[in-house]
């Protein structure tokens, strides 16, 4: 299991989304300010990679 934060400006939503495939939970706490969390075999987000 891995977490992160990103900086998205194309996110200006406030709350969260569950990917199946990436196994991958999303918490946008502010507009642009995403907060990730991939369960066991799951993807990080690509943005997060580096």
């Amino acid at each position: 299991m891995s977490w992160g934060l990103l900086v998205n400006v194309g996110a200006l939503w406030i709350g969260a989304h569950y990917s199946p495939f990436n196994r991958r939970w999303c918490v946008n706490v502010l507009p642009c300010v995403t907060l990730w969390l991939t369960l066991p075999g799951g993807k990080v987000p690509n943005r997060a990679e580096g």
